[in-house]
């Protein structure tokens, strides 16, 4: 696949030169596999525009910060939106992970809390840090047991690295619910696994070509992979 090429779009570099020092040791700090995470966001990172970008972080001061509502654009270079990341904030510190990693975060609903979250969002170490968070939840929420607590499927942990990059990727790329730790439906992913919504057009149109996001993903994970064996 050839991605279109477009001013303003940052050249990223390969996982191995850019990514293994700082993004994958932030990673590792959250007991996730970086090559996992690392492909979960990679199609973000391809379509990335400064340009866009900085747009989209001003529309977002002007109603996110002061009411909590108004523009909710994807910001940074993993493309995170200042809701997705209030809601991965506050699954956080529901889930007990706050205690183990030593991280907390100041959920309350005030313009305060809101705009630390957006000046985090424009950073780099903060947008490694909260992809590190939502892949250690999504192996802390899907799988295992239903709301009786009765075992019902294997944990996303159980499944192949390819799959867990699928499902993971897919809830990123669409979103998902965070329900108590084990109680998550795995089935409830993959019914969107296969959808195609992701582009890299700047303004999309009506004949824009869309792509499957859990693909794109699985096919930088491969890519990784092969690259690191040779």
């Amino acid at each position: 696949m050839t991605t279109p090429s477009s001013v303003g779009v940052v050249s990223v570099m390969s996982g191995a030169d850019r990514a293994s020092a700082d993004w994958y040791d932030t990673w590792r700090s959250f007991d996730v596999d970086p090559l996992v995470a690392e492909a979960v966001v990679w199609p973000e990172t391809e379509r990335y525009s400064r340009w866009q970008d900085k747009m989209e972080t001003v529309a977002n001061y002007g109603g996110y910060v002061t009411t909590g509502g108004g523009p909710d654009y994807s910001i940074g270079l993993f493309q995170m939106k200042p809701s997705f990341v209030e809601d991965l904030e506050k699954a956080w510190m529901r889930s007990g992970l706050a205690r183990r990693y030593e991280l907390w975060f100041d959920t309350d609903d005030n313009a305060t809390a809101r705009r630390v979250r957006i000046s985090r969002l424009q950073k780099e170490e903060w947008q490694v840090i909260y992809v590190g968070m939502f892949v250690r939840l999504i192996y802390s929420s899907y799988g295992s047991f239903n709301k009786k607590g009765v075992f019902t499927q294997d944990g996303i942990e159980t499944l192949s690295v390819e799959e867990q990059v699928r499902l993971a990727a897919t809830a990123y790329n669409r979103g998902c619910a965070w329900p108590a730790p084990g109680y998550g439906d795995l089935d409830v992913l993959r019914a969107h696994a296969a959808e195609k919504h992701f582009h890299y057009a700047l303004i999309p149109g009506k004949h824009t070509r869309r792509y499957c996001y859990g693909d794109l993903a699985v096919k930088h994970y491969k890519k990784t992979i092969k690259h690191q064996s040779i």
